[in-house]
């Protein structure tokens, strides 16, 4: 299945890609879609393990966790999360 990861500040700039299509097997969760997205994009582990604080994630505008189940055709959004 396919999965369009919208990258907010300041994944997207260590990526160099706002959007970015990851193609996951079927029942696969946001924790799966971090691994393809840090396998094409070492430098995002750095950025997602960061001590201080951790991403908020959305899949279709619900609040996920990495354990979140992923769909076909769904939009996973990784930000920083504001306080």
């Amino acid at each position: 299945m396919r999965v369009l990861v919208h990258l907010g500040e300041p994944f997207w700039r260590t990526a160099g890609a706002r959007q970015i299509q990851v193609a996951l097997a079927n029942g696969a969760t946001v924790a799966d879609a971090f691994d393809v997205l840090t396998k094409r994009y070492p430098a995002l582990a750095g950025e997602f393990d960061n001590a201080e604080a951790k991403p908020a994630l959305f899949v279709n505008d619900e609040v996920a966790r990495l354990e979140s189940p992923l769909v076909e055709g769904a939009n996973l959004h990784v930000m920083w999360a504001v306080k």
